[in-house]
This record gives C-alpha cells, structure tokens and sequence, in this order.
C-alpha cells in the first residue's frame, strides 16, 4: 500500500511539533535531580559530630594511626678486654731475655768496610761562627725610602726616622734629629728659618733641640716630614708635650711628587708664628735654594689648587 507524499510530511511534523513543544506557565514542576552523596572516604574518622560543610556533608578529624611500640632488644654484653701481654724477663744483670733464658747481645752496625760506624765529630759552636766569625751572616742593610734623599734624611720604606720615637701627641710623633738629618743641611735649614725670623722681627730659633715631626693620619698633611726648633725650652714643652705651638719655628719637607722620578727633590716650606705679636708667614725655597716666595710650597708646585 502506497502512501501520498503529502500525507507522509504532514505526519513527520507532528511529530516534530510534539519533540520541541515549549514549558508553559501552567505546567507542573519537574522533579528536582536526585543529589549524589560523596563516596565514603576510606580514612578512620574521629567518632564526633563534626562541622557540616555547605554541600551537606560533615566534615571529621582523621584519626591518626595506630602506632604499635616495638618490642625491647636486650642489649649484647661488652666483650672482656684482652690481657695484656707480659713484659719481657730480665736476668740477674738488668739485661733483657729472648725467652731461650739467654740475654741478647746488642748488634753493632756495619758501615760496609767490616769495621763498625765512627762516631761523628760535631764541632762546637762558641757563637762567632768558626772561631773568626767568618761563617756569622752579615746584617741586611734598612731599605730607605724612595721619597725622600737619604744623603738629607734617613727614613726608612714607611717614610719613618730609623731611631726610637721619644714623644707622641694626638698630631705627631717626634723623633730626634741626630743620626737622621745631616748636619750640614740642618744648619744650612736653621740658618734659612733665623733669616725669615729676622725680616718678621720675631725671635730667633736655637740649634737645639732639633726635633722630627712625623705627622698623623688625623692631620692636614698626613705623613708629612717636619723639621721644628724652637726659641727656648717653654716653647719646647709647650709644643711637644702639649701640642700648643705658639712660637712655631717649622719645615716641611715637601717632595715634589711621590712617583720616584723627581721625588727626591725636596721643596722646603716654612711656617713661622708669634702668637704675642700676631704674626704668621710661609715661606718656599726650592732644593737648590731659591727664594719662591711668601706662600706654601703646596701653592708653589700647584697654582691652580682652587680649583683642584
């Protein structure tokens, strides 16, 4: 039996229109979906109430595991120490036994030729190296300085005089100037500083003491070198034990550059001051000599020092 083609499309949306027919107002609620509960989790939970999360479920503390003691191992007993062995026997005459009742004979050693060792023969030593001293080492001479000419002054590598400091205070040490500076460029020195002292009208400085003063780090010109007389010996105490200069009668020894090329010519700048007379000056002389003037040597060899 043969259907029309009409009939057969007409039917085929009927049953569309009742697949996708839309929810009405008036319809009756659904069934919610069944909720799942969550699998129960394999851990032992402490038997309490718990805290109910938002999901519903209850949440526990684990029960920590069981933890069974082990048993007590008794401990192994110390084993005895072993004996000691027995010295060796001696006869009648202190000598040791070989353990055949017969003591050892002692074996003198060959050197070879059948005759036994000779003894050496040490020479003594009386502390001059043979008898003459010819033996003794020679003292290492000091390393001077590379800065400053030691045919003027001593110092050693650390720009230091070679003998002991006799006096220190919070801005120098002091050194003597015998066995340092030569004698004739100390006179040549004091004779220069009298001069300046002579055109100031202020007094003249003594030949002794001539002292070294070594600057110290917390000063304007750390390490410098300085050459200091004095116009009697209240100004001395008053200047090396108290600091308080104020008849000073001072050089600095000022090298031209530290770079061992010309370090050893040495400028001489002086410092003269009377504090009764409130007067102050420096004066600059170069190594041959020459008068530069009524300034620093620092001004002299860097004129441009205002704008260093």
């Amino acid at each position: 039996m043969r259907f029309p083609s009409s009939t057969f499309i007409t039917a085929v949306l009927v049953l569309t229109s009742l697949f996708g027919l839309p929810a009405w107002a008036n319809d009756p609620p659904k069934k919610p979906a069944p909720i799942e509960e969550p699998p129960k989790p394999s851990f032992d939970y402490v038997e309490e109430e718990g805290v109910k999360g938002r999901g519903g479920y209850i949440y526990k503390r684990v029960a920590k595991p069981k933890f069974e003691e082990p048993e007590p191992v008794p401990k192994a007993p110390f084993p005895e120490p072993p004996e000691p062995p027995e010295p060796p026997k001696k006869d009648d005459h202190g000598k040791k036994d070989d353990g055949h009742g017969e003591p050892k004979k002692e074996e003198k050693k060959d050197d070879g030729h059948g005759a036994p060792p000779k003894k050496e023969d040490k020479k003594k030593d009386d502390g001059h190296g043979g008898g003459h001293g010819k033996d003794a080492p020679k003292p290492t001479p000091p390393a001077f300085s590379a800065v400053y000419d030691p045919a003027i002054i001593k110092l050693d590598a650390n720009n230091r005089p070679l003998t002991p400091v006799i006096f220190t205070n919070v801005y120098a040490d002091y050194f003597v100037c015998h066995k340092t500076i030569k004698v004739k460029f100390r006179d040549q020195v004091l004779a220069e500083m009298n001069t300046f002292a002579d055109r100031m009208g202020l007094p003249r400085a003594k030949d002794m003491p001539c002292m070294i003063k070594v600057a110290k780090p917390n000063t304007k010109f750390p390490g410098a070198i300085y050459i200091e007389f004095y116009v009697d010996e209240k100004a001395e105490k008053a200047c090396i034990k108290k600091a308080e200069c104020g008849s000073t009668r001072l050089l600095m020894l000022f090298p031209k550059d530290k770079t061992g090329i010309k370090s050893k010519e040495l400028y001489r700048s002086y410092v003269l001051t009377d504090e009764k007379k409130f007067r102050r000056a420096n004066y600059c002389v170069s190594p041959d000599g020459q008068f530069l003037g009524e300034k620093h040597c620092y001004v002299v060899l860097h004129p441009d020092w205002l704008f260093n």
